[in-house]
């Protein structure tokens, strides 16, 4: 941050292999209060951990760095805490910011104790700019200025990254409180790491929690994770949750009108969102779905329209539909539960990595080039360390007999053998 004739300037850095720009946004917060306290929100959940192996803890922190980017609609920060449990986003929107410059990129950023000791001073009245350059973030306050450097995206971040996207996707609204209803609420959750599950359901405008499932009712393990509303919510119009049914996650968004905070929860603290494997099924298929064609169709939009690519492309909506996914598992979209469809960014990072990220896909992959996979009807027998798993039809979806999927069921995704099984059921069908 450093001083201007308006107040104080945030300048935040850049990747030059997107953007070769020295500067690809600048603009005023409209509302710098809101926006200052909500990125320290963001770095407070970044720095964050709510279960993490003690062996890993020292290069998970050192490796935790916000990404922000800029498209032609949304600014937004997004990041991921320490154990990968809790996924946070800032969106601003235009109406926000008063732009002076803005191009498009995606950078990832160092968050640092002078950054959010800087963003802490900022208040309604403080003018605060922001820009987004490409080599450092510089912090300037009261003449004393900081420069903070970029380090690697961590790689967990990028199956995360991937994976909440998927999340996202598939929630669907539960409820939303008004002003008064979310701070009732936030204040009356238990005080302290309390990782038992409650349920949460709306009462007209308060809400309803109880110790067991309810009708209507959403879940919330780990309400601790919310703690980092509390100083947002007497600035937010309603608190906005919603609920993905198949794998427990929520999401809780503070709604400030011109910008947006959401909080992604997984269904356990301890559960990172890096190994729920909802994308497995979508990359190991051999089906072409043109993926080329619709990568082309790329330009940092902040609605992608399925229909409107179709079109464009001649592929048919399920072929484009397949072809966002495998893009969203490449880190090259996110998904807006505002607008109920995704957007691009493309991650700072080399994508040629992110399939060995995923070890039940290399697995699976082995288990069919052994010809372990053998169909009979609807049943598949798939052989792995000398025993045979069956594969069958489940509903939607698939079920298997072995012991990883009697724990896990289809709420982290496919098993390596249900897996196998359906890239063989490709390859005859090629």
């Amino acid at each position: 941050m450093r001083s201007t004739s308006h107040g104080q300037a945030l300048t935040l850095a850049s990747d030059q292999n997107v953007q070769a720009a020295s500067t690809f946004l600048k603009a005023r917060a409209l509302f710098p209060n809101v926006t200052a306290k909500s990125l320290r929100a963001v770095s407070e959940i970044v720095g964050s951990r709510f279960y993490v192996p003690p062996s890993m803890l020292a290069k998970i922190l050192r490796e935790a760095d916000p990404v922000a980017t800029v498209g032609t609609g949304a600014v937004r920060f997004e990041g991921f805490s320490a154990c990968c449990s809790a996924y946070i986003r800032l969106d601003l929107d235009n109406s926000a910011l008063e732009t002076e410059a803005r191009s498009k990129g995606t950078t990832n950023v160092d968050f640092g104790p002078e950054l959010r000791g800087a963003l802490s001073t900022v208040s309604r009245d403080t003018e605060m700019e922001i820009s987004i350059g490409s080599n450092s973030v510089e912090v300037v306050t009261d003449g004393t200025a900081y420069i903070e450097k970029k380090v690697p995206l961590p790689l967990r971040w990028v199956k995360g990254f991937a994976e909440v996207q998927v999340a996202m996707a598939r929630m669907r609204p539960a409820f939303s409180l008004p002003k008064i209803g979310a701070q009732r609420f936030l204040r009356g959750l238990p005080r302290g790491k309390n990782d038992q599950r409650i349920w949460v359901a709306a009462n007209g405008p308060m809400v309803r929690v109880t110790a067991r499932e309810a009708r209507g009712a959403v879940p919330l393990p780990g309400c601790h994770r919310l703690r980092v509303f509390e100083p947002l919510v007497t600035l937010a119009d309603s608190l906005d949750v919603q609920h993905n049914p198949a794998t427990g996650a929520t999401s809780w968004a503070l709604n400030f009108g011109t910008q947006r905070l959401w909080l992604v929860l997984n269904a356990e603290p301890w559960r990172g969102f890096s190994g729920d494997g909802g994308l497995l099924s979508r990359m190991a298929s051999s089906v072409d779905t043109g993926m080329a064609a619709v990568a082309a169709q790329l330009n940092w939009q902040d609605s992608i329209e399925p229909a409107a690519i179709s079109n464009t492309t001649g592929l048919s909506i399920e072929s484009v539909d397949l072809a966002l996914a495998k893009l969203a598992a490449g880190g090259r979209l996110g998904f807006d539960l505002k607008q109920q469809t995704y957007f691009h960014r493309d991650l700072p990072f080399d994508m040629s990595k992110t399939e060995g990220l995923n070890p039940r896909l290399k697995s699976a992959k082995k288990l069919v080039d052994a010809g372990a996979v053998r169909w009979t009807d609807d049943v598949a027998e798939v052989s792995s360390d000398d025993v045979i798993h069956k594969v069958a039809p489940d509903e939607a979806s698939w079920r298997c007999t072995c012991p990883w999927f009697a724990k896990n069921g289809n709420q982290r995704g496919p098993c390596k053998h249900i897996l196998a099984a359906e890239m063989e059921l490709d390859r005859q069908n090629d």
